[in-house]
């Protein structure tokens, strides 16, 4: 069975989808495990340089979703998740240096509230981040017949 170039491309964006959901879970497993390193990566992002890293990114990652919705194991939700994150991210992108102060006193307040919230945040992240590479994740051989 031969595969078309538009279906490969299909097949390469949707492992590189699969590969996001991972990164967003391994993200999520270090909050979990470690919280106060999640905190030292969120507060390394709220500079203007990365929050416009952040925005670029989150854009690219709504219309990874979006692209590979109908191939995907969940195409509604993906669909609906990769317009959220769309729109998160050109709004961060729009908020940019206005929105830094807000987000260094987010990671102030998130802070204060201890390692419970962050580890939350975390099972969050986690979550999410097995959602999509479940969604996403490359379909499985059949061993039937093969010998």
């Amino acid at each position: 069975m031969k595969l078309s170039v538009g279906q490969r491309e299909g097949d390469v964006v949707k492992t590189l989808a699969f590969v996001f959901g991972l990164c967003i879970s391994a993200v999520g497993v270090i909050g979990i495990l470690a919280p106060s390193d999640l905190v030292w990566i969120a507060q390394h992002f709220v500079t203007s340089g990365a929050f416009y890293v952040i925005a670029t990114v989150r854009i690219a990652f709504g219309l990874i979703l979006i692209s590979v919705a109908s191939a995907s194991r969940a195409p509604k939700a993906l669909r609906v998740l990769g317009y959220v994150i769309l729109i998160l991210g050109v709004t961060t992108a729009l908020t940019g240096l206005v929105a830094i102060g807000r987000a260094r006193g987010a990671i102030e307040w998130w802070l204060q509230k201890g390692s419970g919230l962050v580890r939350l945040t975390s099972v969050l992240l986690l979550s999410l981040g097995g959602f999509v590479a479940y969604a996403c994740a490359p379909a499985r051989l059949s061993g039937r017949g093969h010998r």
